[in-house]
């Protein structure tokens, strides 16, 4: 099921077409959590105050002691408070807790433009695993060339992956890739001409920007909902000209953090196979949902290319992707790997292959989750009141900028203060308007503490109102 978060922290689920969507709060530990880290982290709570006994507490609020248990647990986790049988739980002294100095143009950048995981559990693992290489029956391929679509072992452990989005696909109609920027290098290889048009979100992936130039094909921005790319728009688009793909971001779309309801996604394929339109869908971040709707390649089997790739949940220099291609087409991609790389890294593939099968990445993904929820909680506190898109289990988030900011200033504002974040028109898809937003990426602080003072930095800049600043961002 894909959903929509928003800074109110209510979930708007979409369901199957014979239901209606919902309102879900989130868990009350999480919100008691998230309130008591806002007075912490504004000062209202001073270090060294106790915070109340649970039961206390449990029994002012009416809630059970174990909803009170956790949200401390949270709070303990984020390091803001530490806890003793004989002196209860106290909030942790001020030097843990950076504060922002506002005059910070001269400090190191944060860098919170970058989609990486949250968790170094990768650097570890690879150490603990290049031993084990050697007595790999596979090692002895490594020294070879390999087929271009990746060799049989390789696919078949991708597919375990791919598996996580929902459906099992044939280990025949998967090729692999360095990375999802290249598998949709080879899936655009197969199916654009110079020339043609692909339609997608009016604020979608750069990386497709950059393969048009290559390519010398148009891009099409279309606008979208809560509910994902906009259908309609889509339809009268492909009635007034010849519009050869879609490319759509269903899952956690990236920077909107919007996930795609199955209505959408049903309306999105009857309207490609109307109009006989390729679908391709980047679903790097669908393994990432605990549920969610049908991928498309599911319901369009015949005209989707699929991509999925491990850099966003296990690590970028990985460089494995996994592209998917409706049946007797993966031999057109396999070509386009030939001609851009010859063969993605076997080295890389027989690791990754090795962790799919063995469980390592599915305990990367889960530890990833984990930090990703507890730095959503942070944001969902330090920028209580503004406006903005998140998702517990998304790496970035997407802050909409009240007037008079545009994403451009407000970008070159936080840069100037020590923070870099995305502007919307980095996102945009093609010349037209845009809204003024900028996408914040939660996962690349290298701490939680770090998140928190960067995130500081730009609630005060919010705050503070746009400044002439004379640089570049």
């Amino acid at each position: 099921m894909g959903h929509l978060v928003t800074a109110n922290r209510t979930k708007t689920f979409a369901l199957s077409a014979n239901e209606q969507p919902k309102a879900v709060r989130i868990p009350t530990y999480l919100e008691i959590a998230g309130e008591l880290e806002a007075k912490i982290r504004s000062g209202e709570l001073k270090p060294g105050i106790k915070l109340p006994p649970q039961r206390n507490f449990a029994r002012e609020r009416g809630i059970n002691v174990s909803t009170v248990t956790r949200a401390y647990r949270e709070l303990k986790n984020l390091n803001l408070v530490v806890s003793s049988t004989k002196r209860g739980t106290v909030v942790v002294p001020e030097t843990l807790m950076p504060r922002v100095d506002r005059s910070m143009a001269s400090r190191e950048l944060i860098d919170l433009t970058v989609n990486r995981p949250a968790v170094d559990d990768f650097k570890q693992r690879l150490a603990d695993t290049l031993p084990l290489l050697a007595n790999d029956p596979r090692f002895s391929e490594l020294q070879e060339y390999q087929p271009p679509e990746g060799p049989a072992w390789a696919r078949a452990a991708g597919g375990r992956w791919i598996a996580l989005n929902g459906f099992e696909p044939d280990i025949d109609d998967i090729v692999l890739t360095s990375g999802a920027q290249h598998a949709l290098l080879a899936a655009i290889g197969s199916v654009i001409r110079p020339g043609d048009t692909i339609a997608a979100d009016r604020l979608t992936y750069y990386g497709l920007r950059a393969l048009a130039q290559m390519f010398q094909f148009n891009i099409v921005g279309i606008g979208s909902d809560p509910e994902g790319l906009a259908a309609d728009e889509l339809d009268d688009l492909c009635r007034r000209q010849r519009i050869k793909a879609v490319f759509v971001i269903p899952s956690l779309h990236n920077p909107c953090v919007v996930t795609m309801s199955e209505a959408r996604r049903h309306a999105l394929v009857k309207i490609a196979e109307q109009h006989d339109v390729t679908i391709i869908e980047d679903d790097v971040y669908g393994p990432m949902l605990k549920v969610r709707p049908p991928a498309l390649i599911t319901l369009a089997p015949e005209r989707t290319y699929h991509i999925s790739a491990l850099s966003k949940a296990l690590a970028p220099g990985l460089r494995i992707g996994y592209l998917l291609c409706p049946n007797g087409r993966a031999v057109l991609a396999a070509d386009a790997v030939r001609t851009t790389a010859w063969m993605s890294n076997p080295l890389s593939a027989l690791v990754a292959s090795r962790w799919l099968n063995d469980g390592t990445a599915q305990a990367i993904l889960n530890a990833q989750l984990t930090e990703l929820r507890a730095r959503n909680l942070i944001a969902t506190a330090i920028l209580a009141g503004a406006d903005f898109n998140f998702d517990p289990r998304c790496m970035f988030i997407w802050l909409k900028l009240p007037a008079p900011w545009r994403s451009d200033e407000f970008a070159a504002n936080a840069k100037a203060k020590g923070v870099a974040v995305m502007p919307a028109t980095a996102f945009a898809a093609d010349r037209q308007p845009v809204e003024h937003a900028v996408r914040i990426n939660l996962a690349c602080a290298s701490s939680r503490d770090e998140l928190a003072t960067a995130l500081r930095i730009i609630a005060t800049t919010l705050a503070d109102g746009p400044r002439a600043v004379f640089r570049s961002v």
